[in-house]
């Protein structure tokens, strides 16, 4: 009796690790839509309850996402959680600066990598992201989330899928610190710049130009976070 219900609490379990292959052998992209429960039961033959609790494990390691009346999906970045790094339980008071440093770290590195392999389509993404944070209306309002798609696009132009996941976790980490920033005067046109000669870096094939330019830039919003912080006045950065 023992084993008998052992072996139904494992049921979910493979079928959660059958469904991770069909994810990972179909190429599915984030996005994507997920087969039905009733196909999942067809191609796996078992019971209604097994289908929905292995799909609550994958929910529950972000591999899928629900969307009610619509269908279940691929998740953005499948597998990776919302605070994958445990930011939430660091220290607060330092975590931006901490995060500051890493960035400083290991972007310039990435942006040295970007720019000696990134594809004609990566680069047309940056350009991309580059005019629409030129056209924003209130660019106040999409800097944060036009920023992070920058770096998280420079990232993927090293063709390196740990870089690619991991650099969009710190960045993400570090949308607070843009609103540290926002308020301090010529901050985003500082921010703005730097993105233009980070691309045109990349675009042109200058690794250690990337690269300096990516310290700039890090550099720069660290000093932006440091002045609004210690609570230095807008006339104070110029």
């Amino acid at each position: 009796m023992t084993e008998h219900i052992a072996a139904q609490k494992e049921l979910p379990a493979r079928a959660a690790d059958r469904l991770r292959e069909i994810i990972i052998n179909s190429n599915r992209q984030p996005g994507d839509r997920f087969p039905s429960e009733s196909e999942l039961i067809s191609m796996f033959g078992v019971s209604r309850s097994t289908i929905r609790e292995a799909v609550k494990l994958l929910v529950a390691e972000n591999v899928v996402e629900i969307r009610r009346g619509k269908g279940t999906f691929i998740t953005r970045r499948p597998g990776v959680g919302k605070d994958p790094l445990g930011l939430h339980f660091a220290d607060q008071h330092k975590l931006l600066q901490n995060l500051l440093e890493t960035r400083m770290i290991i972007e310039p590195q990435v942006a040295y990598l970007a720019a000696q392999r990134a594809t004609e389509r990566d680069i047309t993404m940056l350009e991309q992201v580059v005019q629409q944070m030129r056209d924003a209306p209130d660019p106040k309002a999409v800097h944060a989330s036009l920023d992070i798609k920058f770096h998280s696009i420079v990232a993927q132009c090293t063709q390196n899928e740990v870089l690619h996941r991991f650099l969009p976790i710190i960045c993400e980490s570090i949308r607070e610190g843009y609103y540290e920033t926002v308020t301090i005067q010529g901050s985003q046109e500082r921010a703005m710049e730097s993105h233009i000669k980070i691309l045109s870096a990349i675009k042109n094939r200058l690794p250690d130009v990337a690269k300096r330019e990516t310290e700039k830039h890090i550099s720069l919003t660290a000093r932006d976070a440091k002045l609004n912080l210690g609570g230095e006045t807008n006339e104070k950065t110029n």
